[in-house]
């Protein structure tokens, strides 16, 4: 009985402390530790918003109080960053959750297009300087699987680089083969027409001998099929850090070359394809290329258009710094200034129905940086645009800005190039803005500089000096025709630097039949044709024919690789190889 009473006053103990020890726990709330994952969970990215818009202050700075305010657009801030889900497209994951947006490049390193992305100040605003692409070029995806190209790439000419430190001076250059290329002040601009300072890399081409033209798949027609000499054709880029740069609208550069002088040598530029043709109209090489930008997303009838001005830079050594404006104590791009106040009028927009249509003015500043005068560069348009009834609104718009200026050690011009643009009300999320045509003008004609040939150009890229042909052109035709295979074809000729392209191509039942046209007469010429079949195949045709007798009895077959290709293209005796059967 002792016993039992001693045990049951401990288990009366024990349950009271218990029940003490409980309540002090719940006044301290104190929480038992959770399970920790064994996996790190994906982390998560968490974009920056987008720039908001501030509302208006009714206290404005002293320097700018009498600046009329005109009420921003519900539509969002332009330019801003943009965010791309992953691969482009919206994937669903899980139950319907959005994937992780990814942003579409890092700062300062250039994207997959060549593009460097500059952080703009302490903002989330980022701006680019957009490259300048080539045309799309077709190319025939049966001769890609032969390995051809890469054949011929391997005897084309070396390239030469520049390096040049002050590309906003006047400066030129020399290569090897013994061209000279005279470069004006202020050359170079972006694809959006902005200029260029500071350091530039230029690579030059030079092609003198048929194989060369053939490494490259050029030739010396015309893109309308007329017979050309040739007394050389160049290639020329420009870079500034990652993005191709252009020549400067309005400027142009002298080359001189290192062959004879000719009557009727002008210049022309490449027009892209398996085979290169020429046009002496420079703006010619970028016509595809801007015609398809102008036909996406053709459905016109559902797309409202609006009017704005492209965002004005000035790339220093390949890093785009934005004319800026302070308003109301923001920093912000003077385009994204005009877009927050321009009143667009629904009459415009309703005369709008195609994007990309450039409408360049020129920006006129005090040395304080006040905009004190701004004029559209094409009388035409001055007058019967479809802006002109809006250009002096525009005009007063922009006369009425903060003081502008560049975040760079150049200073402000007194003038610079702007541009006004027709785009989709939606242009936020179109890829690339619409490119300025390169220049206005036709080709010049050559000068005769110490015997040798000299041009001007008004474009970088495919340039060359050539004349149409002087020889008596036959009313006869050549027709080389291949079965069950595609072919590149040339005609080639002993006494001309000329190396002409089929003027017409026709697909038949089980081929193609490449004819040349108007081509010159009193040379011994030479049918050259790589033919190409869909499994890969690959090899060489050749016929010779002589003048007054222009007609293809036979063509020999020979194995393709650089000793037949060379031989054929400089006219040496193609007996020298063994023929296929």
């Amino acid at each position: 009985m002792e016993i039992n009473k001693a045990f049951a006053k401990v288990s009366l103990s024990m349950t009271v402390f218990t029940l003490w020890t409980i309540a002090n726990i719940g006044a301290q709330n104190l929480e038992f530790p959770k399970n920790i994952p064994r996996t790190p969970s994906k982390p998560q990215f968490n974009p920056p918003s987008r720039p908001t818009q501030q509302s208006p202050s009714n206290q404005r700075p002293p320097s700018i109080q009498n600046r009329p305010r005109i009420p921003a657009p519900s539509t969002p801030s332009y330019p801003f960053p943009i965010y791309y889900p992953q691969n482009r497209t919206p994937q669903q994951v899980g139950s319907g959750q959005m994937s992780e947006p990814v942003y579409s490049a890092p700062l300062y390193i250039p994207d997959k297009n060549g593009v460097t992305h500059v952080p703009f100040l302490s903002s989330q605003n980022q701006f680019k300087m957009y490259h300048c692409p080539n045309p799309a070029v077709y190319q025939d995806p049966w001769l890609i699987k032969t390995g051809a190209l890469d054949t011929l790439k391997a005897m084309a000419p070396k390239i030469e680089t520049f390096d040049i430190n002050h590309a906003e001076k006047a400066f030129e250059i020399k290569t090897k083969t013994g061209i000279t290329l005279k470069f004006p002040e202020n050359a170079f601009s972006d694809a959006m027409g902005n200029p260029v300072l500071g350091r530039v890399q230029l690579s030059v081409q030079h092609f003198q001998s048929k194989t060369d033209f053939a490494s490259a798949g050029l030739s010396s027609s015309t893109s309308d099929g007329q017979a050309l000499e040739s007394g050389g054709m160049i290639d020329i880029n420009a870079k500034s850090g990652n993005a191709d740069v252009r020549i400067a609208d309005g400027k142009s550069y002298k080359i001189e070359g290192n062959s004879a002088y000719k009557e009727g040598f002008e210049t022309f530029y490449g027009v892209g394809g398996n085979q290169t043709t020429w046009t002496n109209n420079p703006n010619a090489a970028t016509a595809n290329s801007q015609t398809a930008n102008n036909s996406e997303g053709s459905d016109i009838k559902n797309r409202k258009f609006t009017l704005s001005l492209l965002p004005i830079t000035r790339s220093v050594n390949g890093v785009a710094h934005s004319l800026i404006v302070n308003d109301l104590g923001d920093d912000m791009p003077l385009s994204q200034w005009f877009y927050n106040n321009a009143k667009i009028s629904k009459d415009l927009k309703k005369r709008i129905k195609m994007d990309g249509i450039v409408f360049p003015a020129r920006l006129t500043f005090s040395k304080t940086g006040e905009i004190t005068d701004v004029q559209l560069i094409d009388s035409s348009q001055a007058a019967s645009s479809i802006i002109s009834d809006q250009f002096d609104y525009f005009r007063e718009l922009l006369m009425s800005a903060p003081k502008a200026k560049f975040n760079d050690s150049f200073g402000l011009p007194e003038s610079i190039v702007i541009r006004f643009s027709t785009l989709d009300a939606n242009f936020n999320t179109i890829k690339q803005l619409p490119l300025p045509p390169v220049v206005a003008g036709l080709g010049k004609m050559a000068t005769n500089n110490g015997g040798n040939w000299a041009l001007e150009s008004y474009s970088t890229h495919l340039v060359n000096c050539d004349r149409f042909s002087k020889y008596k052109k036959s009313d006869d035709s050549i027709t080389y025709k291949v079965d069950h295979a595609r072919a590149l074809v040339y005609l080639n000729f002993s006494d001309i630097n000329a190396l002409l392209a089929p003027s017409t191509i026709r697909q038949e039942q089980t081929g193609y039949a490449y004819a040349m046209h108007q081509f010159p007469e009193g040379s011994h010429a030479r049918l050259i044709a790589i033919v190409y079949d869909q499994q890969g195949g690959v090899h060489l045709e050749v016929s010779d024919v002589s003048p007054g007798n222009y007609h293809i009895q036979k063509t020999s077959k020979y194995p393709f690789n650089q000793l037949t290709v060379r031989a054929a293209f400089e006219m040496m005796p193609m007996d020298l190889f063994p023929a296929k059967n």
